[in-house]
This record gives structure tokens, sequence and C-alpha cells, in this order.
């Protein structure tokens, strides 16, 4: 097996679980170079993933020029800078691994395409739940023929209101901005990609799509909340005070405190509740300078007549993703979190179907969090994306940047279409 070597362009949480698959398969990958501006995030990373300090730079510029030789770059910068990011490296010759979403315009994509195919440059996009046990399993169904010819898929995705609240309300993702795409492409591309690579017999051809800000908005806050949650007359009557939400129950360090340049286990609660009275993430999460939705619905035309729609609801209180798919043969329905889905056939001599539980309750691993993180998907989308880049044999579930087109294009179509509140074609790409 050849061992690849590759760079990584951005470590904030996403670059850096990618890289750490150079910890967990040593013979299969080597990180050789980072690139970010924060130096003590590239310090801290340079030390995890053993990368030589005269490799570690501020600036991809400064990379470029140090003309490093590496198998791939990992791109894993916020999304409004993926273009700027993404040419020169294509330009200059590198194959990529590029974050989710891949670019939040058809233009911009289209030109991102256009100039991997002119300096034969392949690109894989990180849709990582492609990848986990539970849905690569259910399009190997869907491939064999049980359940026939696709009629009709629903998606829903409800996220967990800790991480709407660290992400989309007080996160980096809050407003378009700042992070660059709508909430439907930021949060839910992953499940658009599903939706189109399930159902890749055919192609996405009209959009219809409604969402607006129902839960996070001004008119639910408490009366009497202030600005910053420290100094709020009704905070602890509060489900996200952030005394509590944020420093105490402290779910998300990553996010929370990635502007304090220390070790999260090294921050002091003392330290944690003085930057929480001036940083975003101490403000009431009804008056932030979110400008996202919180909720959206999306529905999809396909050019062989079946239909797809997607819910996707901000503030749960339990993260999930359901699916339920009907076939012109049978079914399949069932709920990532459980871990489990159900193939459904019907028998024409009895008057009950036929269930077939798919169980994926088994801890493989021992558990490991680095290698089960996202159901498995994070460590699947690595290991099929070294095996492409070698030249091997990879599976069905691998998004080369072709077969993410369409769900991007859905994506921003149904903003066109929430926005104008009409039926939109998915152009032809």
């Amino acid at each position: 097996m050849k061992k690849l070597k590759a760079a990584v362009i951005g470590l904030g949480n996403r670059g850096k679980i990618y890289a750490n698959y150079s910890n967990l398969e040593p013979e299969e990958l080597e990180i050789v170079a980072l690139v970010e501006p924060n130096k003590f995030r590239l310090k801290t990373a340079a030390e995890e993933f053993h990368v030589d300090k005269k490799n570690c730079f501020t600036s991809i510029a400064s990379f470029l020029k140090a003309n490093i030789e590496c198998d791939f770059v990992i791109n894993a910068t916020m999304d409004q800078i993926h273009l700027k990011t993404t040419l020169p490296l294509l330009k200059a010759g590198y194959n990529l691994l590029l974050e989710k979403p891949i670019v939040e315009t058809e233009a911009k994509l289209k030109k991102i395409v256009l100039t991997a195919r002119e300096n034969g440059c392949k690109i894989c996009v990180c849709h990582v739940l492609r990848y986990t046990p539970f849905y690569s399993k259910i399009k190997e169904i869907i491939d064999s023929g049980s359940i026939g010819t696709i009629c009709e898929l629903e998606l829903h995705e409800y996220v967990w209101n800790v991480h709407m609240v660290n992400s989309y309300v007080r996160g980096k993702w809050r407003n378009e901005e700042e992070c660059g795409s709508p909430f439907l492409l930021a949060k839910s591309c992953h499940d658009m990609d599903l939706m189109c690579w399930l159902n890749n017999a055919t192609t996405p051809v009209k959009v219809s799509s409604f969402g607006s800000r129902r839960m996070y908005c001004p008119e639910n806050a408490p009366e009497g909340a202030t600005q910053y949650c420290h100094e709020c007359p009704v905070k602890d009557k509060c489900l996200y005070n952030a005394a509590i939400f944020e420093a105490v129950k402290d779910w998300f360090p990553k996010y929370t405190w990635k502007n304090i340049d220390k070790p999260y286990k090294d921050i002091t609660m003392e330290e944690k509740l003085e930057y929480l009275k001036h940083d975003i993430m101490g403000q009431c999460v009804y008056k932030t300078d979110m400008d996202i939705v919180d909720r959206q619905c999306v529905n999809v035309e396909f050019a062989n007549g079946s239909v797809g729609s997607f819910n996707l609801v901000g503030g749960a209180t339990k993260i999930s993703r359901h699916i339920h798919i009907v076939g012109t043969l049978g079914e399949i329905v069932g709920e990532l979190g459980e871990n489990k889905f159900t193939v459904r056939h019907t028998d024409p001599k009895i008057i009950e179907p036929i269930d077939e539980v798919i169980d994926f309750n088994i801890v493989h691993n021992d558990g490991d969090p680095a290698i089960d993180s996202h159901f498995g998907g994070d460590y699947g989308i690595m290991h099929n994306v070294c095996a492409y880049f070698r030249g091997d044999k990879t599976t069905s579930s691998l998004t080369k940047i072709e077969d993410s087109i369409n769900s991007h294009l859905v994506c921003y179509a149904a903003e066109k279409s929430r926005k104008t509140e009409k039926i939109v074609r998915v152009p032809k790409f």
C-alpha cells in the first residue's frame, strides 16, 4: 500500500478531524504541511500531526511558494473563502479533498469544476454521511433492486438545540455575511446530497421551498432580556443562559472558546465567564445578529417522476435524521440516531408486510470516538479518499465533485424558491 502525503488548509474542527486519520492509520497517510493564519492553532496542530516547522505556513501563497509535494490537499476553510482558496491550489496542480459545501453559488461552482478540468485535478467533497454504514447499506440495497424503482424519498433533519445555538445562533454560521452560506446549504447539503445520491438513477428538475426563523427571533425573547446573558435579570429562567449553557455544560468547547488561544482543557471557569461578557457566545440567543432561517422544507421533483421531500428543523431537543423511501417493490424506513433501519416488503400470500431490520448497534473499534464520529463517516471518507488517490478500488459512496453538483444545484434552487415564493427549475450544469 502506497503511503500518501497530504497538506491541510484550515485547522478548525473539521480540518483537524480529517488530519487525524494520519494518526489513526499512519501507514496510509502522512500530513506533510499545514496552512493556518492563527499561529496558536498552527503550532498545536504541528505538534499533534508531527509536521516539521518549516512546512507550517500562515497563508496559501507561502505554501504554494514552497512547492510542497503531496498527493492531495485538504481544504477545510470556511464556506465563503472556498473559491479564493481552491482556485490557486487547482492552478498549482493539487488534487483536493474539499469541505462541504463546495461554494455558495452556481457561478462559483462552475468556476471550480472548470478549473479542475483544465488543470487535470481531482476533487472529492466531504459529504461524510455517505460513508456511514447506515447510508452506504441503504444505497447498496437500492442498487440491488430489492425495493424496485424509487417513487418517493422523505428525509428529516432535527438539529439539536445545543448544536443549533453553538453553530447557527451564536456560532460562526449564524449569518450569511460571515459564513457565506444559508442554513440549508451550510447544514443540510449533506441531506440534499443523500437525496440526489440515493436516487441517482435520475436527476432533479424542479424545486419548491419554504422557510423562516420562528424560534431564535427577537419576539421570543423573555420580557426584560438584555443583549448579554451575564447582566440579564431573567437569565436564571432561561434555557440558553450562557453561563450554564456554554460554560458549565460546555458541550462544544472547540466552537465556544475558539477565540481563546489556549488549550480547551486549560481554560478556567473564571476565564470562560469573563469571555462570555463580551463575546457573541455570551449573547442572548434571541438578540444575536443571526439572519438565517431556523427551519426549512424542500420539495424536489425528479426527471423520472419520483419526488423527494426534506424538512430541516433547528432547535430540537434531540439530534436525529429520519429517512423513508418508497419503491415499487418495497420500502426502507429508519433513523440514523438509532443506527438501524427496516427493509419492508409485501408478500402476496399474507396481509402483514415482511420486515427485515438492519441494525448497526454493535460497538465497533471499542467505541473509539475518533473512528466512530459522524457514525463512522469521518473515518470512512478518509479511508475511501486515500484509496481513490492511490488508484485503488473505492465504494459507491465516493463523492467526486461531479457527483456533488446536483445536490448543490438543488440547494441553490431551494433558496431561490424560498425567497421568490415560486417553483424553480434546477439548471442543467
